[in-house]
């Protein structure tokens, strides 16, 4: 293979998965597969992926880097090495376009010595994310993330970001309202749904479904505790998370503490098709972000709310800005207080003697997601940036 690259998107994620940033990073790769001819993959990855690799069907170099580092920060200034070094080879002297999604590809990219145009994806920040994971972070290591994140957001070439509230707070961040920003929402791709097997079908039945990833500003102890007022009724939680088994027992103690543990269903890495199959035969779906900086302040663009309304069935949502871009009440979706989980399950208990609602609801939200969310639309956004941004040199 004697083509170079000639574009790069780099993630500090792993690649593919079934997490919602690989959603996302998939279909950036499909604009910019359709933007130019050959292209590299600068991620992460596990001990069962390759670390090198030519992926013919997207004529796409990857580069995972695997090493592995136990301390965040070393993880991330050790990523940021493996990337400038990638940069530096001769592979890498026709690149025309960067694409990157967070600060640890983006620093080493802006400041590598080339003339490529830059694009930074951003879907969130770290001075916000980091307290979450790691509380006894110091503020002296927040700062020097907050001067990283301001660098790469004024000398990239241009920004987009899923949420309006993001677009507002990276204007308020750098203190500049001229500053371009294309909005861009996630996506969906409606898959075919998979049947369930019947012992599944049958047996767990009726039941309300959560799905995604469950970290705190999620919700999911929301859930559990509103879910406690509904324990009279003959009705199932089903839990459908895109993160191992072994990474949930926290959860389930949680659950157990509560006191709704014999009421939830489990399902692990649940591939799209086998997703879509929960999503469909579920009353409704929840999704209680919590009222948190990360969900107020910052901003998100919940991947698990378009996908449910894709399927024509109704999500319960916070009533916060950001789920306020995608849910009109009543119409499209329910929303309720956030961080009340005797409102959400009062809610919950509600709809579920509202059958004729809910269909409507649900096929209302539908017909939104078809008329403006599928993927295809965000790509051909994607794609005129792209191509705006070589064309105009």
């Amino acid at each position: 293979m004697n083509q170079k690259p000639e574009y790069t998107y780099i993630a500090f994620d792993v690649f593919p998965s079934q997490k919602g940033a690989a959603t996302h990073i998939n279909h950036c790769l499909k604009a910019l597969q359709n933007t130019f001819k050959i292209g590299l993959l600068i991620c992460l990855g596990n001990d069962e992926m390759p670390t090198f690799q030519y992926d013919k069907d997207r004529q796409l170099y990857v580069y995972r880097w695997k090493e592995k580092v136990v301390n965040f920060l070393e993880r991330t200034q050790k990523f940021q090495n493996a990337v400038s070094q990638v940069l530096n080879l001769p592979l890498c002297k026709n690149i025309k376009l960067a694409h990157f999604r967070d600060i640890w590809g983006g620093f080493p990219v802006l400041e590598h010595t080339s003339n490529y145009k830059t694009v930074f994806e951003v879907n969130a920040f770290q001075h916000i994310e980091l307290p979450n994971r790691y509380p006894n972070i110091s503020t002296s290591v927040l700062e020097k993330i907050q001067t990283l994140e301001r660098y790469c957001i004024t000398h990239c070439n241009e920004i987009i970001t899923p949420s309006k509230v993001t677009e507002l707070f990276i204007k308020q961040y750098i203190n500049n309202k001229n500053k371009v920003i294309h909005v861009i929402p996630n996506g969906v791709t409606i898959y075919k749904a998979k049947r369930l097997p019947k012992k599944i079908s049958s047996h767990y039945s009726p039941y309300v479904l959560y799905f995604g990833a469950m970290q705190k500003w999620q919700g999911i102890k929301i859930v559990f505790k509103a879910f406690k007022e509904l324990a009279d009724l003959d009705l199932r939680l089903r839990i459908c998370t895109s993160i191992p088994e072994k990474r949930t027992e926290i959860y389930k103690a949680l659950a157990i503490s509560i006191g709704i543990a014999n009421h939830i269903d489990w399902f692990y890495e649940q591939d799209k098709p086998t997703l879509a199959g929960h999503i469909k035969t579920a009353e409704f779906t929840v999704a209680p972000l919590t009222s948190c900086d990360r969900n107020i302040v910052q901003g998100c663009n919940p991947l698990k709310i378009l996908e449910s309304m894709a399927y024509g069935v109704p999500v319960v949502a916070s009533n916060i800005a950001v789920v306020r871009e995608l849910i009109d009440n009543d119409t499209t979706g329910f929303l309720v207080a956030p961080d009340r989980p005797e409102l959400l399950g009062r809610k919950m208990r509600t709809l579920l003697e509202q059958a004729e609602t809910l269909k409507r609801v649900g096929l209302n939200g539908k017909d939104k997601i078809e008329k403006n969310y599928l993927w295809l639309y965000q790509e051909t956004k994607m794609k005129t940036i792209y191509q705006n941004l070589v064309n105009n040199d």
